[in-house]
C-alpha cells in the first residue's frame, strides 16, 4: 500500500515521482497534488521535495484537465548526490537566451546538447543477478516474448510496419466476414426482451423448443417460489424488437418454471440461470433453438466473442469484443485510463471479494444493465455462455462504468437443468439434454437443487 520515494534537496516533487518510476504516467497529465494524512494540506507537483521528508502523502486529483508538460519533464536526472539539482535548470534557462558573442553561442550549444535527452547515447548492460527475475519475466508474458523474438528478425521500416499491420489485421477479422454476420443475423431471430407489461427486464433466448433460458437474477422478483412465477405479475418475452417501430411478437411465459438456479455448485462453478416455458409458440414458428449451436466443451480461454441482446432496455444489439486473458492486467490498464476514479476503484480491487468462478468468461464490452440473459458466441457463432455481469463501480453524475464484464459458461447449466428436470419428470427436458450432458459432473448435481440462493452482486 505504501512505497517509499527518495529525492534530492531542491528538486521538484514531480521530477522525483518521475524518477522513481513506480508511478503511472496519468498522474503527471492530469492537475494532482500530494496530499498528507495528518493535516488537510496540499503540495502541487511543481513545489521543491524539501518540506516533506518522512512524511505520509497520498496523490489526490485536483482536476480532470490535461496539464501543459513542464522542462523538467524532458531534463535529464542527475543522479550523484554531490552535484546541486539546479545546475540542470540553470543550463535549459541558459540555452534559451541569445548568445553574446559566437564563442559564447558554442559553449552554450555543447551545454544544450549535453542536456538534450535526444542527444543522449544509453548503453544497455545486464544487471548483476537478473538472471532469476529476468526467467520469471519471461515465463509471465510468453506471447510477448514470441512477439519481440520476431520484431528483432526485422531490419527496415516497412518491414516492421507490415508485420504490426498484419499483427492488427488478424485481431479485427473476428465478426467482419459476411458469411459470420449473416449467420449472426439468423441467430439473432431467437433472442427477445424480457418484459412485465411494457417495462424491460433482461435479455433471454430460445435454447430449445418452447423453451427460453435467461439469468436467474432477472427474473427472481417475480418468483412465489423457485418453480412458480408470480400469479400476479406477468412476464413475456417480446421478439423481433429491433427498432423503435418494429412489430414485436409478444409471448407470455407460464407460470411454472422447467428450471430455476442461483448458487455456487460444488465444482466452483456459478450458476444463474432460469428456464422458462412459452405459453404460444405460433407467433415465432421456425426460430433456430441456439441449444443447436452448442458443440461441448470448454469454451475459449482467448479470441473474439460476440453477444446479441437488449442493453439499457433498448433494441436489440450486437456487440462483437474480445476475451481477457488476464484480469489483473486489464483492471490495471482500465484505472490508469481513468484517473478520476481511482479512489473508487481501488476500494474494489481484485483482493475485495471479486470472486472469480471456474465457468467464468470475462471480456470488455458495451453491454450493461437489460443485457443479462444474452447469448455469447464465439468466433465460429457457436453458443459458449450467457452474458451476465460485470465488475462496477459509480462514475459520472450516477451513471455506471464497469471495470471488465462476464458470461458464464453454457456446460454447467445444462448439467443442473438436466438433472432438476429429471427430478421434475420433465421427460421432453431430459431427453432433449441428454446428447449435450457432461456425464462426469451430472452426479451429485440434482442434491444442488435445493441448496440455499443467494444474492450476486454488481449482476447487469
Amino acid at each position: 500500500q505504501y512505497v517509499c520515494v527518495y529525492a534530492f534537496k531542491g528538486e521538484k516533487i514531480k521530477k522525483a515521482l518521475r524518477r522513481d518510476g513506480r508511478f503511472k504516467n496519468a498522474i503527471f497529465q492530469k492537475h494532482c497534488v500530494l496530499s498528507e494524512f495528518s493535516e488537510n494540506l496540499n503540495h502541487e507537483f511543481s513545489n521543491p521535495v524539501d518540506k516533506l521528508d518522512g512524511k505520509t502523502l497520498h496523490v489526490v486529483v485536483a482536476s480532470d484537465e490535461n496539464q501543459p508538460d513542464s522542462q523538467d519533464d524532458f531534463t535529464l536526472v542527475k543522479t550523484e548526490p554531490n552535484v546541486a539539482p539546479d545546475a540542470d535548470e540553470a543550463e535549459t534557462v541558459g540555452s534559451s537566451q541569445n548568445p553574446t558573442n559566437t564563442q559564447q553561442g558554442k559553449n552554450q550549444d555543447e551545454k544544450t546538447k549535453s542536456t538534450n535527452p535526444s542527444t543522449k547515447q544509453y548503453v544497455a548492460k545486464t544487471v548483476v543477478n537478473s538472471e532469476e527475475i529476468l526467467g520469471i519475466l519471461r515465463d509471465q508474458f510468453p506471447v510477448l516474448l514470441k512477439q519481440l523474438k520476431q520484431r528483432e528478425k526485422l531490419k527496415s521500416k516497412p518491414e516492421v510496419q507490415k508485420f504490426f499491420r498484419a499483427e492488427y489485421d488478424k485481431s479485427v477479422q473476428s465478426f467482419s466476414e459476411v458469411y459470420k454476420i449473416k449467420q449472426l443475423m439468423k441467430l439473432s431471430g431467437s433472442v427477445c426482451q424480457i418484459r412485465e407489461e411494457k417495462f424491460a427486464k433482461g435479455t433471454g433466448f430460445l435454447l430449445f423448443g418452447r423453451f427460453v433460458l435467461t439469468n436467474a437474477h432477472v427474473v427472481k422478483d417475480f418468483l412465489e417460489s423457485p418453480d412458480k412465477l408470480s400469479s400476479t405479475k406477468h412476464l413475456k418475452a417480446a421478439f423481433d424488437f429491433e427498432h423503435l417501430d418494429s412489430k414485436v411478437k409478444l409471448v407470455p411465459f407460464k407460470k411454472q418454471l422447467a428450471a430455476y438456479c442461483y448458487l455456487t455448485d460444488a465444482d466452483k462453478s456459478h450458476l444463474d440461470f432460469a428456464l422458462l416455458e412459452l405459453d404460444d409458440v405460433e407467433k415465432i414458428t421456425g426460430r433456430p433453438g441456439l441449444l443447436s449451436r452448442y458443440i461441448g466443451g470448454s469454451p475459449p480461454n482467448r479470441g473474439g466473442i460476440c453477444i446479441v441482446g437488449h442493453p439499457d432496455g433498448g433494441i436489440k444489439k450486437a456487440d462483437p469484443c474480445f476475451i481477457i486473458e488476464n484480469l489483473q492486467e486489464a483492471a490495471d490498464k482500465h484505472i490508469s485510463e481513468n484517473v478520476k476514479f481511482i479512489h473508487v476503484m481501488t476500494r474494489k480491487s481484485f483482493g475485495d471479494n471479486w470472486d472469480i468462478y471456474k465457468n467464468q468468461i470475462n471480456y470488455y464490452s458495451c453491454f450493461f444493465h437489460g443485457s443479462s440473459g444474452s447469448p455469447v458466441f464465439d468466433e465460429g457463432c457457436y453458443l459458449i455462455g450467457v452474458h451476465t455481469g460485470g465488475y462496477v463501480y459509480p462514475g459520472e453524475k450516477g451513471k455506471t462504468r464497469s471495470i471488465v464484464e462476464y458470461a458464464y459458461s453454457i456446460q454447467p447449466i445444462l448439467d443442473m437443468i438436466r438433472a432438476q428436470a429429471k427430478i421434475k419428470g420433465l421427460h421432453e427436458v431430459v431427453n432433449t439434454l441428454e446428447a449435450y450432458s457432461n456425464k462426469s459432473n451430472v452426479s451429485g448435481t440434482a442434491e444442488q437443487d435445493n441448496q440455499t440462493d443467494w444474492e450476486m452482486e454488481d449482476s447487469d
